[in-house]
């Protein structure tokens, strides 16, 4: 029991460091978003996020999803402790993070008057495109020193690196805006990405490799894989990026203008507030797994683990979530988009299901089966994609949260299906007890708040809030005892 809950500890630590460390980032993203506009303006803003959406749509291709596959790799020899596998691992990772630098400086010399032109209409920020192709290399290096700390689980380092990294940022380019208004956008571009290069040099530091000799055959061989993998993870973003975009041009064709405007600002309520959860733990998650993917009782017990505590933290989340969908409106974005809270409140649901689809497709990842993984990918994305455009035509923005919920239990059910097979996988009872408690509750708060009047439907949220969180805090002292946590506070 008490190895069960050092596990738990382990998994809880990182999601609280990371947790933490996305509550600042967003923090800090508020905080430049309001001196960019009030030193730059709207235009100054636009150009800002123009050239920075050119740029990242270069890095997506030509980064080839390095930094993502190789934390497999890198995670993976650390675990064996082997001194020799470690370095010849990470001398292959820092030649490929050198070629993806090289890659995306050329693509971008090469496609700059595509990018201006696409972007602004004509060819005159061509130059402001090339200037940025420096930012590949400043990116490349510090994303493959964070996925360094990542690979080897140095937590405290990468925590501290993410928000150190936050901070400069901010302390760079707001001066340069001060002083040099719109001019000083592609300046504040390159020097916050070089600024980030070294804070994240001084962390490397912490961690002390011994050079050893690699043959390029080797590097060929050993790459191999990674790139096999990164390749596949760029091919999935490209296709979520796709299923988007056509779900949007479906709205916006056979609805509005106004309802993909109403879909985007709720989804990002929905995302944004969930978003912080999953982002946080697979910070931590997909290395440990990694780490253990070769045995098979450790693996196992890891992703039961991790969905039990995804389904007890959602649990609490979602919950306060569904009830504050109004208030988080009013607060987020404006009295407009009011229209969007059933799609909000709908969404929800499927929310427990993403959880478990997230948890479990990591094991696909962990093993390296690249064909598989892409395959289960893509249909999922289809199947997601067929419910939106159905329910969307018979339902309009509603039928939206409604389908995202029925498709997830499709892809949910096809997923564990797969990996029964595969791996002979299943979850536990625990995993399950908790899904349904927190799929009643919140189903039980929706049809609350789409029958109830007030004061009976305050009434009735309190009470469905109230018992939600007193069973999840319970479910959580279970596995972790508050006390302890409480007890270990007050010592520090």
């Amino acid at each position: 029991m008490s190895e069960n809950k050092s596990s738990y500890g382990s998994i809880m630590k990182a999601t609280s460091i990371f947790g933490g460390v996305q509550v600042f980032n967003i923090l800090v993203t508020l905080i430049r978003g309001k001196a960019v506009a009030l030193l730059i303006g709207t235009p100054g803003m636009g150009l800002n996020g123009l050239l920075l959406s050119g740029i990242n749509l270069i890095k997506t291709v030509t980064s080839l999803g390095i930094n993502e596959s190789a934390v497999k790799d890198i995670s993976k020899a650390h675990s064996s402790n082997d001194q020799v596998h470690i370095r010849t691992t990470f001398q292959v990772f820092k030649r490929l993070i050198w070629f993806t630098a090289i890659l995306g400086i050329i693509a971008t010399i090469i496609f700059s008057p595509l990018l201006s032109k696409f972007a602004f209409g004509d060819t005159t920020k061509t130059t402001s495109f090339i200037w940025l192709s420096v930012t590949f290399i400043f990116g490349a290096l510090s994303g493959g020193i964070y996925t360094l700390l990542r690979g080897t689980r140095q937590l405290k380092y990468l925590a501290q690196a993410n928000i150190f990294g936050g901070i400069v940022g901010l302390v760079v380019a707001l001066p340069i805006f001060y002083f040099f208004g719109i001019d000083g956008v592609v300046p504040a571009i390159i020097l916050t990405a070089f600024a980030n290069y070294l804070v994240s040099l001084y962390f490397k530091s912490k961690i002390h490799f011994e050079p050893i000799v690699v043959s390029w055959q080797e590097t060929f061989q050993l790459g191999k894989p990674i790139v096999q993998l990164g390749l596949s993870l760029t091919l999935i973003n490209i296709l979520a990026s796709g299923v988007a975009f056509a779900l949007n041009a479906f709205i916006s064709k056979t609805g509005s203008l106004s309802d993909v405007g109403l879909y985007s600002a709720g989804n990002a309520i929905v995302e944004g507030y969930v978003g912080m959860v999953f982002t946080a733990m697979a910070t931590d998650y997909f290395p440990r797994l990694a780490g253990v993917i070769n045995d098979e009782v450790k693996w196992k017990k890891l992703v039961n683990e991790q969905a039990e505590l995804v389904l007890i933290i959602l649990g609490i989340v979602l919950i306060l979530l569904l009830t504050t969908t109004p208030l988080l409106i009013r607060i987020l974005l404006s009295k407009e988009f009011m229209a969007s809270q059933n799609f909000i409140q709908f969404a929800v649901l499927a929310i427990p299901l993403i959880g478990l689809v997230w948890v479990v497709g990591y094991i696909i990842l962990a093993k390296g089966n690249n064909k598989l993984f892409l395959t289960v990918e893509i249909i999922a994305n289809l199947i997601v994609l067929g419910f939106n455009l159905l329910f969307y035509h018979l339902y309009g923005l509603t039928g939206l949260g409604i389908s995202l919920s029925l498709s997830y239990l499709v892809s949910s059910i096809f997923m564990l299906t797969i990996l029964k097979r595969k791996y002979d996988f299943k979850f536990t009872f625990g995993v399950f007890k908790l899904l349904f408690i927190c799929f009643l509750s919140l189903l039980l708060c929706l049809i609350s708040i789409h029958f109830l009047e007030s004061p009976y439907l305050y009434l009735a949220e309190f009470m469905i809030v109230l018992g939600t969180i007193s069973f999840f805090v319970h479910e959580f002292n279970q596995r972790i005892p508050i006390k302890s946590i409480v007890e270990k506070f007050k010592n520090r």
